[in-house]
């Protein structure tokens, strides 16, 4: 696993969640590990932004695809490939309580 690489990740992570929240009254975020039970270790950025829109849901990880008024849409798609690059997977879920949470999972060293 290249560290460098997935620190990269979790930065651009964070930083989407923390945009995600600018506008919101509630402004929380949540960095949590746990061990998965494939021997892997899941890493998620939760926050308590809008969440994912269901019309960008199935496309967030394409390249070009966005939702922010100035994004280029090519951070989630490189995180996407740097994950899988490093044997893991990356996924976005919408909170129930509102916001979003990206977890990726990465094989325990």
């Amino acid at each position: 696993m290249d560290k460098i690489q997935i620190q990269q990740v979790l930065v651009n992570l964070i930083r989407n969640a923390i945009e995600a929240m600018t506008s919101m009254p509630r402004r929380e975020l949540t960095v949590a590990t746990r061990r998965a039970a494939d021997e892997t270790v899941e890493i998620s950025v939760i926050d308590t932004g809008s969440g994912v829109a269901p019309e960008i849901k199935e496309k967030l990880f394409q390249p070009f695809v966005t939702s922010k008024a100035t994004g280029m849409g090519v951070g989630l798609s490189l995180c996407r490939s740097i994950v899988e690059a490093n044997g893991g997977r990356l996924w976005a879920e919408n909170n129930p309580a509102g916001g979003s949470a990206l977890r990726f999972t990465v094989p325990i060293a």
